[in-house]
């Protein structure tokens, strides 16, 4: 074991290979890129839900008025309308 430990005290003491002298900057630096990318998806996240909240809020929550209704403005957008000859030939 000592022996171990004799070579551990002659490498400490030795100056790191080139290619390893410059590691701590690429590592920081890729560290504060992946914070970087995190921050980006939260924001995206957070910008995604308040879109999808007021979008849902403003299409169901507020009442559509009586002349838009009566006229059919009011209809879904992807529904069918009560104009429609298929929804006329059901009733």
């Amino acid at each position: 074991m000592n022996e171990v430990d004799q070579m551990f005290a002659l490498l400490r003491g030795e100056p790191l290979p080139g290619a390893l002298g410059g590691i701590d900057g690429a590592v920081m630096a890729g560290l504060a890129s992946g914070r970087e990318r995190r921050a980006v998806r939260r924001g995206l996240a957070l910008a995604c839900s308040v879109a999808a909240v007021v979008g849902l809020w403003g299409g169901l929550a507020l009442p559509v008025p009586a002349f838009e209704r009566d006229h059919g403005y009011g209809e879904p957008l992807l529904g069918m309308p009560a104009a429609a000859p298929s929804h006329l030939l059901a009733s």
